[in-house]
């Protein structure tokens, strides 16, 4: 299973040829590229003047057919429905989209048509179900690489962003519509690559290791990190067109950047590192908007592009470990995920309109409370220690000792393959598993004493452990599996 990672002489990643990564990258890309220029208030000209008094209107609409599908499409999926197994469903996910999109800019940006603009905008809602799918396909995904796979469609979403920034008004419109078609064109493709359907969704880690909860406190940490980020935007000045585009500048630099560390790092992801850079991010962002003067909108532009750029790579990498590391399908965890975000979102922008505006607050109070609630969350909500407890997690037995039936050979290779190690760091954590001290070790082996602290720090960088007893823990845990 290593091999498998390395994309060796198979060429596949994580059971899936190379060519059916390549194609989820794009269709997860042109998805989350839709999405991201939809929501984007600069990148097209204003709708005509009577369908502009609608958006509001339709955007709440559009909220709640979404948060509905999410509720309707997780509870599927939690009782054990398979929706890319639903082939209609996958045909009608994309021309659902492509049609809403159609009809909202025929209605409200070539004619002005308020009620065809309301029903368009309302109908996008169903871009629940294109979600779903996708976060299904990502469940076949080695949750160590799915780092690499979201950095990767983010890199493409932010480039698909610049492209229609440089087209007339009309051809952008267009690309925007076709993206759900191209998105569900590589979803189709997929579905008829026999090595991904037989890829098994989260089959990657042990039953050992996986929850019966959802840690639910991660879900809504992350809700309350999504909400300072929209009510730093609104802090901001106004965004005009250009100033944009460095927010565009900034997502494709942070995704690119992530994805080149995490193609260069993945068999030593640790998840805590993302964590770590997540708050500083976010507390930086909202630093530089208070500190900045009027002027210098680009940099505001850029700083909230790398802190919201960041979150949502996170954010969905986070659901994507959660699902591996739960009993509960990746569907129904990125259900539960967005629809906690969305809905820590939407009370932002409800704050910031109707109570912002009559707290008589100096700017830099409400920054400051901005910059309380952000630490206050990753201290008592989202902490570190939280995160790194539920993904070093695995079920606490007794020591038992090996008999026949347990072997600890077995149980070497079962962490081999969950953490990608090579043939000579497994002979090397059996021998640890055998209690056998360094110098037995590197005579029966061959090797240096410094060959053996390296491989040792390897090992340990692999499984996210910090001493040799926990080593030996962890690889005791898995005699329960026998």
């Amino acid at each position: 299973m290593h091999d498998n990672i390395a994309g060796e002489s198979e060429g596949r990643r994580d059971g899936l040829t190379s060519s059916a990564y390549a194609v989820l990258v794009a269709g997860l890309g042109c998805y989350i590229g839709w999405q991201t220029v939809g929501i984007s208030p600069t990148l097209f000209p204003a709708a005509n003047p009577a369908s502009t008094a609608v958006l509001d209107v339709g955007n709440n609409l559009e909220t709640a057919v979404f948060l509905t599908l999410l509720a309707l499409l997780g509870w599927k999926a939690k009782k054990g429905m398979s929706l890319v197994g639903c082939k209609p469903l996958a045909i009608a996910a994309p021309l659902l989209l492509f049609a809403a999109t159609t009809v909202t800019y025929t209605c409200g940006w070539i004619y002005d048509e308020p009620l065809g603009t309301l029903a368009g905008i309302a109908l996008e809602g169903t871009k629940a179900i294109l979600f779903l799918l996708w976060a299904e396909c990502l469940g076949r995904v080695r949750f160590r690489s799915s780092l690499l796979c979201v950095a990767l469609a983010y890199a493409v979403t932010f480039a698909l962003c610049l492209l229609v920034t440089v087209l007339e008004p009309l051809a952008a419109l267009t690309v925007h519509a076709l993206m759900p078609l191209l998105s569900g064109a590589a979803l189709l493709t997929l579905l008829r690559d026999r090595s991904f359907l037989a890829a098994p969704p989260q089959a990657f880690v042990p039953e050992s290791v996986k929850s019966e909860r959802l840690p639910l406190r991660l879900f809504v940490g992350i809700g309350i990190f999504g909400a300072i980020i929209s009510v730093i935007n609104v802090l901001s000045e106004s965004k005009s067109s250009s100033a944009e585009l460095y927010t565009l500048y900034a997502g494709l630099a942070v995704s690119t950047v992530t994805a080149l560390v995490a193609a260069r790092r993945v068999e030593k992801f640790d998840f805590g590192m993302l964590y770590r850079l997540t708050t500083p991010l976010i507390v930086g962002s909202v630093i530089i908007v208070l500190v900045l003067e009027s002027g210098h909108q680009q940099y505001e532009a850029f700083a909230i592009g790398v802190s919201w750029s960041f979150f949502r790579i996170f954010s969905w990498t986070l659901w994507c470990s959660i699902a591996s590391r739960t009993h509960s399908p990746s569907a129904f965890v990125f259900a539960v995920g967005q629809a906690t975000l969305s809905v820590f979102a939407t009370l932002a922008y409800l704050f910031c309109d109707g109570v912002l505006p009559n707290i008589h607050a100096s700017f830099t109070v409400m920054v400051a409370a901005v910059l309380l609630v952000a630490i206050l969350n990753s201290i008592f909500v989202m902490s570190e220690s939280d995160v790194l407890r539920f993904f070093r997690r695995r079920t606490t037995t007794p020591r038992r000792r090996m008999d026949d039936e347990i072997s600890p050979a077995t149980c070497v290779e079962k962490a081999a393959a969950e953490f990608g190690l090579s043939k000579r760091e497994e002979e090397i954590a059996l021998l640890v598993m055998e209690s056998k001290n360094n110098a037995v070790i590197q005579n029966q082996l061959c090797i240096t004493e410094s060959t053996l602290r390296t491989h040792l720090r390897n090992i340990y960088g692999k499984t996210s452990v910090h001493s040799r007893q926990e080593l030996i823990d962890l690889l005791f845990s898995y005699a329960e599996e026998e």
